[in-house]
């Protein structure tokens, strides 16, 4: 069997729901995956440090992080890009004036800066440090992820300036890069490889870049509807063996 180049997303796929805990049979898929030669690596929107301490739980060293903007190699970070900087700080600004809390992610860890006190955080999913401070828009040299409360019903919203939003917790808007396809094919460039080598799975609607040509993709029998459109092959429910089933079925691993 050739070298395939295997990327999973984490939660829903990997990961049951959003706990991180990972079926006993797909982490058997995981290691044998690397054992008989191919190369794993995870494909996540969560921040780097995040992706990389579940990462290190299952013996996995490769990511394409930062919904595609950060990328690590046998765990050495050769490239990690934050939001567009103009565009990040005219919505912070945008937001101040209109008095509606935020808060941003400024550096690989888990904190997150708000100035504003009251800044929502009582969500058990929460999974962010949250520091109140004054934080200075003017003087931001980079910017990895903004959170900010939605808008009241029938209140315009703030103008989002091409920055891709997701529904977050906290009744809160999530601001984070979602091209994890062009972060593949980033990386399948920077290591040499041929991008019709490389197998996705998925489940998400962050998942969607993922899912095009030259790749191949597999939907988990989980996934979202716009994700199964999209897939070469949809197999079996994460919690029910899906991507060992898959692996086994193309031959990817032989037990």
């Amino acid at each position: 069997m050739a070298k395939k180049y295997f990327f999973f997303d984490i939660d829903r796929t990997l990961g049951l729901g959003i706990t991180g805990q990972v079926p006993e049979d797909t982490q058997y898929c995981v290691d044998e995956l690397q054992r008989q030669g191919h190369f794993v690596a995870l494909a996540t929107g969560r921040l780097q440090c995040d992706a990389a301490a579940f990462a290190a739980k299952h013996g996995i060293r490769s990511m394409v992080a930062d919904g595609g903007n950060s990328l690590t190699v046998d765990g050495k970070i050769l490239e990690m890009e934050g939001l567009p900087l103009a565009s990040a700080k005219a919505l912070l600004r945008e937001l101040t004036e209109r008095n509606q809390p935020w808060s941003v992610v400024l550096d690989n860890t888990l904190d997150r800066y708000t100035p504003y006190p009251d800044y929502p955080r009582e969500d058990p999913g929460n999974y962010m440090n949250t520091k109140v401070q004054p934080v200075d828009i003017d003087g931001l040299e980079q910017v990895y992820k903004i959170m900010y409360v939605r808008e009241q019903p029938g209140t315009e919203p703030a103008d989002r300036r091409q920055l891709p939003h997701l529904p977050f917790i906290d009744n809160t808007w999530l601001v984070e890069p979602v091209d994890k396809g062009a972060g593949i094919e980033k990386l399948m460039g920077l290591m040499g490889a041929d991008p019709k080598d490389a197998v996705v799975f998925g489940d998400g609607l962050n998942d969607i870049t993922m899912f095009r040509k030259p790749f191949f993709g597999v939907a988990m029998g989980n996934a979202r509807p716009v994700i199964k459109d999209r897939a070469d092959y949809i197999t079996d429910d994460n919690d029910k063996g899906g991507i060992l089933n898959a692996c086994r079925k193309f031959g990817w691993i032989r037990d």
